[in-house]
């Protein structure tokens, strides 16, 4: 198969930059597929961050529908890293952790919500929002792998992409409904 990708700036030996890493361009026929399986190696990172991070989330939140709705998406995110383990295997790639600096920044987000908060409803509050922010970021790459796929005639995989943005939905609506349950009374 013909690799379509170009370099992004050739090496200049009398630069400053000698050190300075060839960085590849995804283009031509190939390039929304490179660009496809590299997208699915950052969702593989941020589902992978996620079944991490949930446990410490549980343990933090008092809500017991704050703790069910992180529990039941926690058996939701082991399936979707499932699918994109098989959606690797549909495109004969290796399943490589493409690491993600969002998702990073959102958990780091989450740990410092615990961290400025007292264990009630003001931290379950925050890590609604924060959790919700991740929803967003998870539905909006769900939904274009899933159309990339449909244009690159992968089926399979874009029915797997799919059904991971239909639980991605469901969370998010989920915790949408948590947190019009949040309420503070004056004391």
């Amino acid at each position: 198969m013909e690799n379509a990708r170009k370099p992004l700036e050739h090496y200049d030996a009398g630069s400053d930059n000698d050190n300075k890493p060839v960085r590849i361009k995804f283009d031509g026929p190939t390039g929304l597929r490179d660009l496809l399986v590299q997208e699915l190696k950052s969702m593989y990172y941020v589902e992978k961050a996620m079944l991490k991070a949930f446990p410490k989330m549980i343990k933090h939140a008092c809500n017991y529908e704050l703790i069910e709705a992180i529990t039941i998406h926690l058996a939701d995110t082991k399936k979707q890293v499932i699918r994109l383990e098989d959606t690797f295997m549909f495109l004969e790639e290796p399943p490589i952790l493409y690491r993600s600096q969002a998702i990073e920044c959102m958990l780091q987000e989450i740990d410092d919500i615990v961290e400025l908060t007292k264990f009630g409803l003001v931290r379950d509050a925050g890590i609604i929002l924060a959790l919700h922010k991740i929803e967003h970021y998870e539905i909006a790459t769900y939904t274009i792998l899933s159309i990339y796929a449909e244009t690159l005639k992968v089926y399979d995989i874009q029915i797997l992409m799919a059904e991971s943005l239909n639980e991605e939905k469901v969370a998010q609506m989920r915790l949408a409904k948590i947190a019009q349950t949040i309420q503070f009374h004056n004391a």
